[in-house]
């Protein structure tokens, strides 16, 4: 069999591209199909990887999905000369791996310990072990160094966690990042609270995000498998774009970031193509008028940039994976199944069903293209959301779109509001608004974040698709029934321009965005794990409660009763607050907080007066 050398390109492509050389499926794996995020091969408990042997030191880089979440299942790699070159727990979902391969090995012989239960696919007649996909053999070290890094930190993490450990020495598996605070759509869109966000970014709001960001965060980025962009602004604005994309790609991280799609230009296209991203376009409309509600007249714009961007990647489950956003409210859930039939026709990768944020003290008013939006008016009430949830699942599996329903973020939706769910799923069209009668939609929210605009959540990894056994025994345990009902505060961290976040749909901040590495392990995050392991939300948690995990635990009053209470009695707060024009919060919280924090900013850091001060001008001016 023909060698292969370490031959480096002079220019451009990293190593571990330039050095790339084609892996083979031997016996043991099945054809290729598509899951929510890949082109992969399922295999069964024994399978082969083939390649010609290297004349130096070379890499086999993969990646796995396990459907256990215990580490219970184990994957041994055997090399051609009989060498074990690996032995490990596999985590839950898709997880590189990179081995060294000795010298004149051609052949990777593939052993997983135990199969995914047969009763979680019975019309499937093959025997599957694990989903295994992009196989590349490199000769690039430092990308071998960090993938293992990544696979090892996210052994680690599962460890800890499993282990009711509540300090942790991992490092958080998902890190939430700030690109970028500057956007391109002035006025900014109707539920975007763009003046509060920036006001509370503070002294940190022109706190630039480079290479050396990346360096200085060390291991909390170096051992981070996902990127999660959550800035209030348009990534694609950034002059030193392009090195950071090289910069993650090449340490092989998975980026998720939201674009408003309106200057994904030819060149930006060419920036996304074959990377490891998710990319989200936040449309929210169906029709060029709704749009224009929210935003302004771009609509067929951006379309046709989704067009030339999913023709270049070449379709469905190319890179970057695209995902279209539809937050439903009362000027757009109308629009819902021709939401999810533009998706069909456009075949983007998934359609992303986003809660819009809640607040205590919103107050965006505004009338754009002949509508009149009023963001406390715009909420639905939780039923009408969970008919939405119904609706879409439908209409979506009617037309083979992939749907990630964020009001499911942690599960268990289907199951507690089975009633309203098959509601909204039988329905002859989209859910009707129905205003709330006792409990108004708009209560009870936190407003740190810019309206309607949380940071995604990580991507949750798609169940296996056959149909699960109906013959009335329980399905065999996959080791997930034990875990806490959010793993966020063990598997996430938010490292942002107002601060650092436990959680995407953390309230407050906990911590200084430059204090992150004492967040990590900080008191609170360490109380906020140890009231998860035992059922409980801490109050944290329940100060957040735009998590869907918070609002549908209340709402099925799964929750415990004192903890139920405490948030009734928050209800009545916020009421008496909305019905008040917000007064008790401006003459009790105002003073004693917002007053006393800024002015303490404003004495200490006199660039927080500049900043503010140009704020306040661009405002006036509207320049």
């Amino acid at each position: 069999m023909k060698t292969w050398s370490i031959a480096p390109a002079p220019t451009s492509p990293p190593l571990y591209i330039a050095t790339s050389v084609a892996v083979a499926l031997g016996p043991g794996f099945y054809e290729e199909e598509h899951d929510s995020q890949h082109r992969c091969h399922w295999m069964s408990q024994q399978a082969s990887l083939l390649f010609a042997p290297a004349s130096g030191p070379c890499y086999l880089e993969f990646h796995v999905f396990s459907e256990f979440h215990d580490l219970s299942q184990r994957l041994i790699a055997i090399d051609s000369a009989g060498g074990k070159l690996f032995d490990g727990p596999l985590v839950r979902g898709w997880c590189p791996l990179s081995l060294p391969i000795p010298e004149g090995v051609d052949r990777l012989d593939l052993r997983v310990n135990k199969a995914f239960p047969r009763e979680y696919y019975p019309d499937d007649r093959r025997l599957l072990a694990i989903r295994v996909c992009a196989p590349r053999l490199h000769a690039d070290p430092v990308r071998q160094a960090a993938i293992a890094a990544q696979h090892a930190n996210a052994v680690a993490n599962t460890e800890e966690m499993l282990a009711g450990r509540t300090e942790l020495g991992s490092t958080p598996p998902s890190l939430g990042i700030d690109l970028h605070g500057v956007c391109n759509v002035k006025p900014p869109c109707v539920y975007c609270e763009w003046d509060y966000s920036k006001d509370q970014e503070g002294a940190n709001v022109d706190v630039p995000f480079t290479l050396d960001t990346l360096r200085e965060m060390g291991p909390f980025f170096d051992h981070s498998a996902n990127l999660v962009n959550c800035s209030i602004g348009e990534p694609f604005m950034m002059k030193n774009f392009d090195d950071l994309l090289d910069a993650f790609g090449n340490a092989g991280k998975v980026l998720e970031m939201t674009t408003n799609g309106q200057i994904l230009t030819e060149r930006n296209i060419q920036k996304l193509l074959g990377r490891p991203i998710d990319l989200y376009i936040s449309l929210d409309a169906a029709t060029p008028l709704t749009y224009s509600r929210l935003r302004n007249d771009t609509f067929e714009k951006i379309l046709a940039n989704l067009r030339r961007l999913i023709s270049a990647k070449a379709g469905r489950s190319g890179l970057p994976r695209v995902h279209l956003v539809f937050m439903p409210m009362k000027c757009n859930v109308h629009e819902l199944d021709a939401f999810v039939q533009l998706c069909a026709d456009l075949d983007v990768d998934r359609m992303v069903l986003r809660p819009l944020n809640y607040s205590d003290s919103i107050t965006l008013d505004w009338q754009r293209a002949g509508y009149r939006f009023t963001y406390k008016d715009e909420l639905l009430p939780f039923e009408t959301l969970v008919r939405v949830s119904g609706r879409a699942a439908r209409r979506c599996r009617e037309l083979g779109v992939e749907l990630a329903d964020q009001m499911d973020f942690g599960g268990s939706m289907r199951d507690l509001f089975q009633e309203e769910f098959a509601e909204g799923a039988q329905s002859p069209s989209a859910p009707e608004i129905q205003r709330p009668h006792t409990t108004p939609p708009g209560e009870g929210l936190t407003a740190t974040q810019p309206a309607g605009s949380a940071p995604a959540p990580p991507v949750a990894e798609a169940e296996f698709a056959p149909v699960l056994s109906t013959t009335g025994g329980p399905l065999p345990s996959l080791g997930g029934e034990h875990r806490p009902a959010c793993l966020e505060p063990w598997k996430s961290l938010y490292i942002l321009r107002r601060g650092v976040l436990p959680c995407c749909y953390g309230g407050s901040p906990i911590a200084d965005m430059k204090d992150y590495r004492q967040a990590w392990n900080s008191s609170t995050m360490q109380a906020i794990r140890a009231e998860l392991l035992q059922g409980r939300f801490h109050d944290y948690c329940l100060r957040s409660p735009a998590c869907p995990i918070v609002r549908k635990s209340e709402e099925a009053a799964t929750m415990p009763l004192r903890q139920r209470l405490l948030m009734r009695a928050r209800h009545v707060w916020w009421r008496f607050n909305r019905d008040t024009n917000n007064l008790p919060n401006r003459f009790v919280y105002f003073p004693f907080q917002w007053t006393a924090s800024r002015l303490y900013r404003a004495v200490t850091d006199p660039r927080y007066s500049a900043q503010h001060a140009r704020r306040v001008w661009r405002k006036i001016t509207g320049a």
